[in-house]
This record gives C-alpha cells, sequence and structure tokens, in this order.
C-alpha cells in the first residue's frame, strides 16, 4: 500500500478555509455550493486544547482534545473526548478573535455558540 504524503490535502482550499489567531483556529469546511458543511473552533492551543465542533447534520459538541496515548511504529493521534457544556466565556473569547473572518462567516459560527451555550449537557 502507497504511504500517504503529508504535503498533499484531500481536501481543496476551495473546501476548506482556516484562520488562526494566537491561542484559537477556525476551520470552516464548504459542501460543493459554497455552504458551510462543518466547522472546528479550537480553544487553547497552546496549553489546555478545546474544540467545538458543528456539523449540518446536527452534530454539535464541545470537547476535550486529548493527544492520545503513544503508539509503537504509528503516528499519535488527537483524540475527541466527551461532550461537556461550554463556559459563556469562549463567547467572548471568539468575539475577541482578531482575525480577517468574513462577518457573515463570524455571525454564523457566534450564532452557533450561543445556541449551544444555552442548552444543558449531561
Amino acid at each position: 500500500m502507497q504511504a500517504s504524503n503529508p504535503r498533499y490535502s484531500f481536501v481543496s482550499e476551495k473546501e476548506r478555509c482556516r484562520y488562526i489567531s494566537g491561542s484559537m483556529c477556525l476551520t470552516i469546511w464548504y459542501d460543493p455550493n459554497g455552504d458551510t458543511l462543518a466547522f472546528e473552533l479550537l480553544f487553547g492551543l497552546l496549553v489546555d486544547e478545546w474544540a467545538f465542533r458543528y456539523h449540518r447534520n446536527g452534530t454539535v459538541k464541545y470537547c476535550k482534545v486529548d493527544d492520545g496515548e503513544p503508539r509503537i511504529g504509528r503516528p499519535q493521534k488527537q483524540i475527541m473526548q466527551g461532550n461537556y457544556s461550554m463556559p459563556r466565556d469562549r463567547i467572548k473569547e471568539f468575539l475577541a478573535f482578531d482575525t480577517d473572518i468574513p462577518e457573515d462567516v463570524k455571525e454564523f459560527v457566534l450564532g452557533m455558540l450561543q445556541s449551544f451555550s444555552g442548552k444543558k449537557r449531561e
């Protein structure tokens, strides 16, 4: 079997867009029509990493990012654990996210964050 080449991605830059500022990263995936399919917003990239994940099929969760267990001879994979309540401070962090995110995208992400933070989680 041919090994994958890490320099090439299966997703084109037309289908994915990434914004990074400080300790936050927003990645957005688009469908062929250019509509938002999913996004992942990472908080605390430098110390304590958490992810807010959205997919338009209804999957929305706030989870802890774990580096996973080292595996001999295989690359380590990140693990997204749990489905936690999101602190409202995360919305304030996103509002201070200093990048060139288009306003409509920022409003969409903000709407999802606000909607999710109002729901109760186990």
